[in-house]
């Protein structure tokens, strides 16, 4: 980043603190803030752990291996006859060994399968080893409540769409949050200018009682109102205090907003302010409506969740159904000789499982409650339409009230130039009036508030405009892509 090589002396006694500081542009400051601004960062961690919620509910589709052992040694000690001296020892050793994979089907089925070995070894006098091993394989299968893809894979699918919307919600949230970061600047800029008209102002005025004790030391003018000057100078100096201290205060917020320590020394462009122009995009209300009815992500969520709760009719449609399962099973037996697993010797079973369940009384509940979901849902829908069409319509009146602001202000700022330098004038040929001369040096300096402000919010409301409209959309380092260049053709 470039150092600040300046001072202003209208920021008085904070000039100096400037000096080397850093400049921070407005493309600066969106990419700090994307960096390391708490909220925002916070925001993306939150999307990343609704993201390894997906993975766990992907997993459980997905064949789940699992294995464990155990081993035991132990020693037995009997005594033989009626001697306590002719002891028998007996010492054994165990080892279990199993691993199995469990895996849920799409279609509701489950296949289990499990391995077991076992090692057994009797230390007696002589040394034998016995060696046993299963293999099981079961399957179940719904055939009515419970089965099918729609009702098996409900939560995945919601998990799915969940992170969608996460998604779409994190894209509007970042379209908002370069729309404050960029308000933030621009309103920042706009302060240290009222610190500078404010300045300007009361330099005015101190002028005007200079030149005002001048007329009084000839008897050209009355001490009455070189009092006025002076007071209207004292207020003067006063308000532009007040503004150096908004200025600075809303500065030390503007670095927290950044992520940035408070004690960090930026100083902004101040060509960030002369770059902005009154752009009134060419579009109607109802086209600019029709485009964010379309292109919102927020209401993108609002339709894809009325589909959520149609799906979510049949799902609890079917838990209405009674319980019938397809069970089979199939073990696989042990050679006597050696212990090791024999495919010829096997055990196999198959059969329907029925559960009639007469009380339905909840899944009924249940679905009754989906419908009014669904619908409820609808409304929401139409609500949401209602309400983003209504802030494009309050954007596009909010861009008319700044641009003819900004008109009136700067036909204000041609008016009360004029009206200081005839006062001005009639002062120094001792004609004019204080009253006069103070009331139209405030008016330059509101009316010069007023142009800088009118500016900055009809440059908000704009960005604000593209946002609400769903066409706002932002790089990776925060900076808008801007894809209105004929805009205002």
């Amino acid at each position: 980043f470039p150092k600040s090589r300046n001072t202003y002396e209208y920021l008085g006694d904070a000039a100096a603190v400037e000096m080397g500081a850093t400049i921070v542009t407005l493309a600066d400051a969106l990419s700090l803030a994307v960096h390391h601004n708490r909220e925002y960062l916070q925001r993306k961690e939150a999307l990343y752990t609704q993201a390894l919620d997906l993975t766990f509910a992907r997993h459980e589709f997905t064949p789940i291996l699992g294995a464990g052992g155990s081993a035991t040694i132990g020693e037995t000690r009997t005594a033989v006859g009626q001697s306590v001296n002719n002891i028998v020892v007996d010492r054994t050793f165990a080892a279990r060994a199993s691993t199995g994979v469990d895996w849920l089907l799409k279609t509701g089925g489950r296949i289990s399968s499990n391995l077991t070995v076992d090692f057994l070894r009797f230390v007696n006098g002589d040394l034998r080893t016995i060696k046993g091993s299963s293999l099981v394989t079961t399957l179940s299968q719904p055939l009515l409540r419970g089965a099918g893809t729609l009702t098996v894979t409900e939560t995945l699918t919601q998990a799915e769409r969940d992170v969608l919307y996460s998604l779409r919600n994190f894209a509007r949230f970042r379209k908002d949050f370069v729309v404050r970061i960029a308000s933030s600047y621009y309103q920042l800029i706009q302060a240290r200018d009222a610190a500078q008209n404010n300045w300007l102002g009361y330099q005015g005025l101190q002028l005007s009682v200079e030149r005002e004790r001048a007329l009084v030391d000839e008897d050209r003018a009355k001490q009455s109102e070189l009092g006025k000057l002076r007071q209207a100078a004292l207020s003067s100096e006063l308000a532009w205090i007040n503004a150096i201290q908004n200025y600075l205060q809303r500065l030390d917020e503007f670095k927290i907003e950044l992520g940035l320590s408070v004690d960090s020394r930026i100083v902004l462009d101040d060509d960030e302010l002369k770059k902005l122009k009154i752009i009134n995009p060419s579009l109607s209300r109802e086209d600019a409506a029709r485009v964010a009815v379309n292109t919102r992500l927020d209401l993108k969520n609002f339709r894809d969740r009325n589909e959520d709760t149609a799906r979510r009719i049949e799902v609890f449609a079917r838990d209405l159904l009674p319980g019938v399962d397809f069970v089979s099973s199939v073990k696989v037996g042990t050679n006597p000789v050696n212990g090791d697993l024999e495919p010829r010797l096997n055990d196999w079973s198959a059969g329907l499982k029925l559960d009639l369940d007469p009380d339905k009384k909840q899944e009924r509940n249940a679905f009754r409650q989906s419908l009014i979901a669904h619908q409820r849902s609808g409304r929401n829908l139409s609500l949401e339409a209602d309400r983003i069409k209504l802030q494009v319509y309050n954007d596009i009146r909010d861009l008319e009230q700044a641009r003819r602001q900004y008109e009136i202000s700067e036909h204000g700022v041609k008016l009360a130039e004029r009206r200081l330098e005839e006062q001005q004038l009639l002062m120094e040929l001792g004609r004019g009036d204080a009253r006069d001369l103070v009331e139209s040096q405030n008016d330059l300096v509101d009316s010069q508030n007023d142009l800088t402000g009118a500016l900055v919010n009809h440059t908000i409301s704009r960005i604000s405009f593209w946002r609400d409209m769903g066409v706002l959309f932002i790089n990776a380092d925060g900076s808008w892509v801007k894809k209105l260049k004929q805009e205002g053709r």
